[in-house]
């Protein structure tokens, strides 16, 4: 309860604030590819604040709960939603990110199994004692770790448009789905905030096909 209020003491600071803005927190790389479009639509929108992005790999849906952001894109199913409404926006097969001299690299598809002893990421507030491998913080480091034969990671399939060219990529058929989500605090009622969520479900829809 405690935190509950200091989160919404903050959040009544930093409306209030000479200059409002909407706060996003996001994964680098991790929008879908639907993010500028959705800045632009909610731009659109009567009333819409200035967009104040946060790059975060491990820490968005803590800095959306402390009150330091006003919404979060989050992946489904790893965080943990309660207390937060949510929009879902795409939902995604997995594909296994490589370096293309790995032994997998010719293979059109592959299985978890087959990553069995592969060194995979350590995402940040990961507890996997006596891991030795670097925390990964951002794309790009991700990216140049895989292609100096570090690690392999499993990435939604639209990681695919942003690899190097010594990456290869083929789907995982045993991975389960991701879902890129829309998440913000439960009673909420910035008219800000409401606009954009409207965007970015208008975006999502017209992109997958349920646009009305």
């Amino acid at each position: 309860m405690l935190d509950a209020a200091s989160a919404a003491a903050r959040r009544t600071r930093r409306a209030g604030r000479a200059d409002p803005r909407l706060v996003l927190v996001i994964k680098p790389g991790g929008d879908g590819g639907l993010l500028p479009a959705i800045l632009d639509a909610y731009q659109a929108e009567p009333g819409a604040l200035p967009v104040e992005l946060v790059c975060s790999f491990g820490e968005r849906e803590i800095l959306l709960r402390e009150g330091r952001a006003d919404a979060a894109l989050l992946h489904r199913p790893h965080p943990d939603l309660t207390g937060l409404d949510t929009q879902d926006l795409l939902t995604e097969t997995q594909l296994l990110v490589m370096p293309s001299s790995h032994r997998l690299a010719g293979r059109t598809r592959v299985c978890l199994n087959d990553l069995a002893g592969e060194p995979l990421p350590r995402w940040p507030g990961a507890t996997e004692g006596g891991s030795h491998k670097p925390e990964i913080h951002d794309l790009g480091q991700l990216l140049h770790l895989i292609a100096l034969r570090r690690m392999v990671a499993v990435l939604p399939s639209s990681i695919r448009d942003q690899l190097r060219d010594d990456l290869v990529a083929v789907p995982v058929d045993d991975a389960e789905p991701t879902t890129l989500v829309l998440a913000w605090p439960e009673h909420a009622t910035s008219p800000a905030l409401a606009a954009f969520v409207r965007a970015a479900a208008a975006v999502a829809g017209k992109a997958t096909g349920h646009g009305g």
